[in-house]
């Protein structure tokens, strides 16, 4: 216990918190955004509480008590450098990159209406992300076929244990034997941004039964994709982001409609723990409580205690295999299943443990040292901050409200790693398949375009019909 340690965590807070005030243009939670979401969810949340209770206040946790004090001193000073670095990296990335006045586009943004692309009924672009959908449900439904038994679906129709549904997990997540980029890209992540798409499209065009009958078909799609390994996360995260983008389109976030999605998280959360473990624990170190505030940030000390002490910096095998190899000449390891591996091999032996995910500070020591410590805030506020500008200098239509939506909740600081802020394939996904739509929205109307001139010549008495709005490919 370290209480004399409590003026200075104020201290690190009020100023973080008014580095982020200035980096994300709001920090009101009527008016959440990227930035703000970082700094209260990601950096508070799950990483400055959990560490000032175990360093400051003593709270024993089970991964947290196996580590050294000075592990502990090193988690605290990286976590509050962490706080103060980050925003000052997004400050001077709007400064010398973006330019002008975020808050202004914060605000603009939010008092903007939902519109269409560029034409009334965008029937062009609902066709193409209608096709999507259409491939996010045949991808998922490979996915079932392959798992056989996924862990949610065994649990609610058989009588399995935690110990049962724990091993579905592994097998249905890092065992799965099909192809994984189907698995990956064409269902764990298509199939949420297209239900995203079809929900802001439903908002944008309330009366049309069409399409709140193609929101309700890629909802459900997108659940059974993010729930097919057993985890419990992936279906908060969709749910928290189709709240994000309600609140994106009406124009801000109401205190009602806060707490009522955080009471509605709490209850999932809790029952969640409730039918995959078979019991509930509450305490600051314990159940669902404790794996927010505790277990989430507990890969710190975990990481400064193994490597390089009892395991050799990672020198980039992070990066993805052949981008490992190729740059650095090591064989791929992600140091959260690195630490798993080592705190717990008998869990990874019977296939029941995973890995630590933890905040990506931790991730860039163990690949390169005290230089990955003090360069990752710097680059990852960079890539938050450009994300941040460019989709609010984006036109506030259904997809790109959508991509706000995804971002979310997928500009994740923690459950991540570093690595996946300077290569994250499925970001490069999400705006590759953007920029197909658009295309493919031009290619569409061209072949309009050319159908009508092509009737036109053939029944040259039919003009009046064939120019009717009906006729017409918006």
């Amino acid at each position: 216990m370290h209480l004399h340690y409590l003026p200075i965590s104020a201290l690190i807070f009020i100023a973080s918190f008014r580095l982020f005030q200035i980096a994300s243009g709001s920090m009101s939670l009527r008016r959440l955004n990227i930035v703000s979401w970082v700094f209260y969810f990601g950096l508070i949340l799950q990483s400055f509480i959990g560490i000032n209770l175990a360093f400051v206040f003593g709270v024993e946790h089970y991964l947290i008590s196996r580590v050294a004090e000075e592990h502990l001193i090193l988690s605290y000073w990286s976590i509050a450098y962490t706080l103060i670095a980050l925003p000052i990296a997004m400050i001077l990335t709007q400064k010398f990159v973006w330019g002008g006045r975020v808050r202004a586009k914060l605000l603009a943004y939010f008092a903007t209406p939902l519109r269409p692309l560029q034409s009334p009924k965008d029937s062009a672009l609902l066709t193409f992300w209608g096709g999507m959908s259409l491939i996010a449900l045949a991808a998922t439904l490979y996915v079932y076929s392959v798992v056989g038994q996924a862990p949610f679906v065994a649990l609610f129709s058989s009588n399995i244990s935690s110990f049962e549904f724990a091993q579905l997990r592994i097998e249905a997540g890092r065992e799965f034997s099909g192809n994984q980029y189907i698995r990956n890209l064409f269902s764990v992540l298509l199939a949420p941004f297209v239900s995203y798409v079809a929900f802001a499209y439903s908002s944008l065009y309330p009366h049309n039964r069409k399409i709140k009958l193609w929101f309700f078909m890629t909802f459900a799609t997108a659940v059974l994709a993010v729930t097919s390994d057993g985890q419990k996360l992936p279906i908060l995260n969709y749910l928290l982001a189709l709240f994000f983008i309600r609140g994106f389109i009406r124009g801000g976030f109401t205190l009602a409609r806060i707490i009522s999605i955080a009471l509605l998280t709490v209850f999932l959360i809790s029952l969640l723990y409730i039918v995959t473990t078979g019991h509930l624990e509450i305490g600051l170190a314990q159940g669902p409580i404790g794996r927010i505030l505790m277990t989430a940030v507990a890969g710190v000390p975990l990481h400064f205690m193994i490597f390089p002490s009892l395991h050799p910096f990672l020198q980039g095998a992070s990066f993805p295999g052949w981008l490992a190899g190729a740059l650095f000449g090591v064989e791929h390891a992600r140091s959260a299943r690195v630490i798993m591996e080592i705190i717990n091999p008998a869990a990874v032996e019977s296939g029941t443990a995973g890995v630590i995910n933890t905040l990506f500070i931790a991730e860039a020591w163990a690949n390169f040292g005290w230089a990955g410590l003090i360069a990752a805030p710097f680059i990852v506020g960079f890539v938050i901050q450009t994300i941040y500008n460019a989709l609010l200098t984006l036109p506030k239509t259904p997809v790109f409200v959508a991509a706000m939506g995804f971002f979310m909740v997928n500009t994740v600081i923690v459950i991540g790693g570093f690595v996946d802020f300077i290569w994250n394939v499925a970001w490069m996904m999400i705006f590759l398949w953007i920029l197909i739509s658009i295309f493919a929205r031009r290619f569409l109307l061209s072949l309009g375009r050319q159908r009508q001139r092509h009737l036109q010549t053939s029944i040259p008495g039919e003009d009046v019909i064939l120019n009717s709005p009906t006729h017409r490919l918006s």
